[in-house]
């Protein structure tokens, strides 16, 4: 039988303006896998963590994949607390290069004494594998304004979980994502209406038409998914390509075992 893992979801937004706006929040989302996991905490992680009954003091780590502050803001408070206020050398913070040291215009963005507490910081590259208690931790390429990007493939012991993080499409990225049960990917744009360095929801559909997971989560999206509602782009999506797909709206919660089974 295998072991039940969950995905809590903290906010479906992402981009400077729903950033400021909070329309649809920008929390990031949790992996819990034995192991609780905070990935991306943006702007109002702490706050939607108590709001949707959570309890911040019980991660075991932290994900920061790019340096962009709808990705990291409440990275040092959610330090704070996995670290039992200050008080314990524990958990590990993994983030990208730019996060931690800075590369060029890029960031630090976690101060050198938040650094200090986690019992391990690592910085991930693409191709590198962490192992956190029963949780395999793997980094793919992402193709971002911020270099040192990384998306995640999480391999548990229920299946594979993929999260894109923000990266434009390239062909080579549906292979990371082939054999995911579950893919969580950042489009922040509808229909084809692309930008430079982000998906839009063709861009979605090329990587579902080819990895064929058994349930796709769009988050991250940007303004004009206020003109294009999520829960309709996401049934388009579904239509073209035979996979189940969702807004990851806050408090959305997935749990993964023999089936997958989905809360709103």
């Amino acid at each position: 039988m295998k072991a039940m893992v969950e995905l809590v979801f903290l906010g479906s937004g992402g981009g400077r303006f729903q950033m400021v706006g909070q329309y649809f929040k920008t929390g990031g989302f949790r992996i819990h896998a034995g192991v609780r996991v905070h990935v991306d905490p943006g702007p109002g992680a702490l706050l939607l963590t108590h709001q949707y009954g959570l309890n911040p003091l019980d991660l075991g780590g932290i994900i920061v994949t790019h340096c962009h502050p709808d990705h990291y803001t409440d990275t040092e408070v959610l330090i704070e607390a996995m670290t039992k206020h200050s008080t314990k050398k524990r958990g590990v913070l993994i983030c990208s290069r730019s996060v931690i040291e800075g590369v060029g215009d890029y960031g630090p963005a976690v101060s050198r004494y938040h650094q200090r507490k986690p019992e391990k910081v690592i910085i991930m590259e693409p191709g590198d594998k962490f192992q956190l208690e029963d949780l395999e931790i793997e980094s793919v390429v992402a193709k971002h304004s911020d270099p040192t990007t990384f998306g995640i493939i999480f391999h548990t012991d229920s299946g594979a979980i993929g999260y894109t993080s923000d990266t434009q499409y390239f062909e080579e990225m549906t292979k990371y994502y082939e054999g995911m049960r579950i893919l969580i990917a950042n489009v922040t744009r509808p229909l084809s209406m692309r930008i430079p360095w982000h998906l839009c929801s063709e861009d979605l559909i090329k990587i579902l038409a080819a990895a064929k997971p058994e349930l796709a989560v769009m988050i991250h999206m940007g303004m004009l998914f206020l003109e294009h509602e999520p829960a309709r782009e996401a049934t388009r999506i579904k239509t073209a390509t035979g996979v189940e797909t969702i807004p990851g709206q806050a408090g959305l919660r997935i749990n993964m075992g023999e089936e997958i089974k989905i809360t709103r």
